[in-house]
């Protein structure tokens, strides 16, 4: 074992080393066992049987149908998607802008809540896009909330007269028409 490897393996936390030790012993066990019983009877007919999960494996529920089709490549290419995460994308870079701007004008620009509202439609916009890249099975409830605050956040910039509160509020309101198409 190279010296850099044997060091970096040193330096682990304990709970990373207690997860690699767990994982490995499972990797050198070659032999079924009675425990490695099919989980319901719809798994047995399929001829699916449970080996070893790794106890950092997470829970799926619904039908492989519906899961297939979550995790299908259409979903990610389609033009619709990209569009949304571009939106969504702008609307953070807008609202993150925005945000700097008021603060630099003072007074009502840089009230709490408006502050705040801007900050946290920023925050989704950029959490939504995330979802969305990673194709996660929960970006149409992330873009749904998107969505609800992109709208408020618009409403919120347009009692401002200044052009670059009108931008913003534009660029709100295209990625919540985006979201909320994402989100049916």
């Amino acid at each position: 074992m190279s010296r850099h490897k044997f060091e970096s393996q040193k330096n682990r936390p304990d709970y990373i080393e207690d997860l690699t030790s767990r994982d490995m012993k499972h990797i050198h066990e070659d032999e079924e066992t009675p425990e490695d019983e099919a989980q319901t009877i719809e798994d047995a007919e399929e001829g699916w049987q449970q080996k070893n999960p790794s106890p950092m494996a997470g829970r799926i529920s619904g039908t492989m149908e519906e899961l297939e089709r979550m995790q299908s490549s259409e979903m990610i290419t389609s033009d619709e998607v990209r569009q949304c995460i571009k939106d969504s994308l702008d609307c953070y870079q807008s609202c993150t802008d925005t945000t700097i701007h008021c603060l630099n004008l003072r007074g009502k620009h840089a009230e709490p809540d408006h502050i705040n509202l801007l900050m946290d439609c920023a925050k989704i916009c950029n959490l939504n896009a995330d979802f969305m890249i990673r194709n996660s099975i929960y970006y149409p409830q992330t873009c749904g909330i998107c969505a609800d605050i992109c709208d408020e956040c618009a409403d919120d910039c347009d009692r401002f007269d200044e052009d670059f509160m009108k931008e913003c509020a534009s660029a709100c309101r295209r990625c919540a028409e985006s979201c909320r198409e994402m989100a049916r």
